[in-house]
């Protein structure tokens, strides 16, 4: 910002009495162009994150900020044959708001539609569309976390332990432009399967009933998803997310299991989060006793709240109101 100009009287008179020069007069730094300006909350539903199906939707929740959001995509569960997006509402939309998230909640192809691994590619390009239209939407593209349930936390859990490593977990039909990452930084898994092979023999162990059909049928949900009878081919291999864990994940991770879960036994959460933490990755196991597969939505959202304000980063301010 220059200093404006009167007269060359003025501006002596000014120097002589700084005791200065007019050769060290130094203009102040200009304010920065790019400073975070205050936004307001915004909703907005069905929201297109790519074009291959009716079902790549996301609806987006931004709260009030001062500051970019960080965000949480919610994956709901459903054993990839059902579910919705709106499911979000009962499981932690207010409290992830009121905490400052910002929160994208997904639909993706089920079972009906397209087999494993296409909900996975799904939610990988719901990540790379937000991080591509997080300038628009007051979003940090730089904090990204998932937040899957039950079968929606294998997509979570995949999304995460692959990042940006070339996987068939990427999604076909990449991002328009530039290549996008698609990594996330922070994962939370709500009673996740993770080792379909293992399900089965899990359930015994712990001393529950069996499934109904069991895991290795060719009618279980599992086996649908996967286009085979799990344990019959290479795709049951291919689809255990402990042999994903190549490297250490770039990503934080969050087990939150029902200690009395005989639908997902906990076993699946302890084995995947011991070779996340075999890899050197950073990992918290939080098994709830007395909780089982359902239920407990209020200690599931307070672990999640507690563990993304110190994997992300806790968001900025909401704007200060009067009135």
């Amino acid at each position: 910002m220059r200093i404006p100009i009167f007269c060359a009287a003025t501006v002596a008179v000014v120097i002589a009495l700084a005791g200065c020069s007019a050769e060290e007069l130094v203009e102040p730094p200009p304010l920065p162009e790019t400073a975070p300006a205050p936004h307001a909350a915004d909703r907005r539903f069905d929201v297109d994150y790519a074009t291959e199906s009716a079902a790549q939707r996301l609806d987006l929740y931004v709260p009030a900020g001062t500051a970019p959001s960080p965000v949480v995509v919610y994956v709901h569960g459903g054993d990839w044959r059902g579910g919705d997006k709106g499911e979000v509402a009962g499981n932690g939309l207010d409290d992830l708001l009121e905490a400052g998230f910002a929160v994208a909640s997904i639909n993706y192809r089920l079972t009906d539609e397209a087999r494993w691994p296409a909900a996975v590619q799904d939610a990988k390009a719901a990540v790379g569309w937000l991080r591509t239209n997080a300038r628009q939407h007051h979003l940090d593209p730089e904090r990204i976390a998932i937040v899957g349930s039950s079968s929606g936390g294998y997509l979570a859990a995949a999304v995460a332990l692959t990042g940006d490593r070339p996987s068939e977990f990427d999604p076909p039909q990449p991002t328009p432009g530039a290549p996008v990452s698609t990594a996330v930084q922070a994962a939370v898994l709500w009673s996740a399967p993770v080792d379909f092979r293992s399900l089965d023999r899990q359930l015994e162990e712990a001393g529950c009933p069996p499934a109904v059909p069991p895991h290795g049928h060719p009618a279980s949900a599992a086996s649908q998803w996967l286009g085979e009878q799990v344990g019959a081919g290479p795709r049951t291999l291919r689809a255990d997310l402990l042999a994903h864990v190549l490297q250490r994940p770039t990503a934080s991770f969050l087990f939150v299991h029902g200690a009395d879960d005989c639908v997902v036994p906990p076993a699946q959460a302890r084995s995947l989060h011991r070779e996340i933490r075999r890899a050197e990755g950073t990992s918290t196991l939080a098994l709830i006793e007395g909780m089982g597969h359902r239920g407990g939505t209020g200690r599931r959202v307070r672990e999640t709240v507690a563990f993304l304000n110190e994997a992300v980063g806790r968001p900025a301010p909401a704007p200060h109101t009067t009135g």
